[in-house]
């Protein structure tokens, strides 16, 4: 199997994308504290990446290579989580369940809103039935 080849206009393209996301983030970051609204940082700088995106009309390659690069690894950056939920042995037992029951909602919610958008944007592009 070969390796994809790696170009210099490439590297660009991922360095001009991950630049984009931590931008956007320090922008979320800095407006946050300057309004001093009750949003952390990081969703603000993902509603201005999301507006950005919009008037741009599409997403740049790079930016989509770093996005999709960090999905994929999207499973260890909960690793920390997980590891400070090992070392909350103090808490009583009707704290563990409210956490459980936190955790289970959420994850539920998350997936409910998760597939009701894709149903939404799956219909919104659908050509329709083929013309015979």
């Amino acid at each position: 199997m070969s390796r994809p080849r790696i170009t210099l206009r490439r590297i660009a393209s991922w360095l001009t994308g991950a630049a984009t996301l931590v931008l956007c983030e320090r922008l979320g970051t800095a407006l946050g504290l300057w309004l001093a609204l009750p949003v952390p940082g990081s969703v603000l700088g993902m509603l201005l990446l999301l507006f950005g995106l919009m008037l741009y009309g599409s997403v740049p390659a790079g930016l989509a290579d770093v996005s999709g690069l960090l999905l994929r690894l999207l499973a260890l950056l909960f690793l920390p989580a997980a590891v400070g939920v090992y070392f909350l042995r103090g808490f009583a037992p009707s704290d563990w369940l409210a956490l459980l029951v936190a955790t289970t909602v959420g994850t539920l919610f998350s997936l409910l809103i998760s597939a009701l958008l894709l149903q939404w944007l799956l219909r919104r592009t659908d050509p329709g039935p083929p013309n015979d």
